[in-house]
């Protein structure tokens, strides 16, 4: 319940940073320009929205690496599988008595 609680959480925090990052303007035009993000000088002084979104993309990204590292150490439910599946739990098998080894190669020439 947890993990679910903290996915969410974590996609939400993914899609607002995406939205602040995207909403910033740059050295050039910004896409904040396409939602009137040139008249927010006389809103919110000369930056314009520079200062509130700069804070809001550092408290996400600070949220983001919260929510990734939890996801990450959080128990997950269940038997831990592994990548190999059975193979991993099965001892190697040996070869079949029928075989030859390989013929050493030659030393000293």
């Amino acid at each position: 319940m947890l993990i679910a609680i903290v996915t969410v959480l974590h996609l939400f925090i993914c899609v607002g940073l995406t939205i602040v990052v995207l909403l910033q303007t740059g050295k050039g035009t910004g896409l904040a320009s396409v939602f009137g993000g040139g008249g927010g000088e006389s809103v919110f002084g000369g930056k314009g929205f520079g200062g509130v979104l700069a804070r809001a993309t550092g408290v996400l990204a600070v949220l983001f690496m919260v929510t990734a590292i939890s996801l990450s150490l959080l128990p997950k439910s269940g038997k831990a599988k592994s990548v190999l599946g059975d193979r991993a739990a099965r001892p190697a098998a040996e070869a079949p008595a029928g075989e030859t080894p390989a013929p050493s190669l030659p030393s000293g020439q």
